[in-house]
């Protein structure tokens, strides 16, 4: 519970900086980009109509129990009706299809977000689906020790 607060509370930090530089460019055109921290990402579907927007990473020494490693993208889609269920319920059915364990999942009417954890809690994964100007917009973040 303590690991998964800490890593919402980054997503919720590096989504804010990604606000400000998405609109100023970064990202590029829906090619999916290899990881900069060595993060496999064939286990974490990517929605369909989405365009990658924008991405970071670190790698830090590990401290017993923390992640070392730790990515996140940012995605957009350009649609005219608020899909946040759809993304969201995307997502819910997808993850465990590919080994994840959902751990916490918070919901409101305009967003969502869900933790989730493989191989033993070696691996880590939130989505976090929200909306920006009539569009949606998701986060995905990937960690392991």
């Amino acid at each position: 519970m303590k690991k998964s607060i800490s890593l919402v509370l980054v997503l919720i930090m590096m989504l804010s900086c990604a606000s400000l530089v998405a609109c100023g460019g970064g990202g590029g055109g829906g090619e999916t980009l290899p990881s900069v921290a060595g993060l496999t990402w064939d286990d974490i579907p990517i929605y369909a109509e989405a365009e990658q927007i924008q991405k970071g990473s670190w790698a830090i020494p590990p401290v017993q129990g923390d992640w070392a490693k730790v990515e996140w993208r940012y995605y957009r889609m350009n649609d005219e009706v608020n899909d946040v269920g759809m993304v969201t319920m995307f997502y819910k059915m997808e993850m465990p299809k590919n080994g994840w364990q959902e751990i916490e999942r918070t919901e409101t009417q305009d967003m969502s977000w869900g933790y989730y954890s493989k191989n033993n809690e070696q691996d880590g994964a939130i989505v976090w689906v929200g909306s920006d100007e009539r569009n949606t917009v998701f986060a995905l973040m990937r960690a392991a020790r």
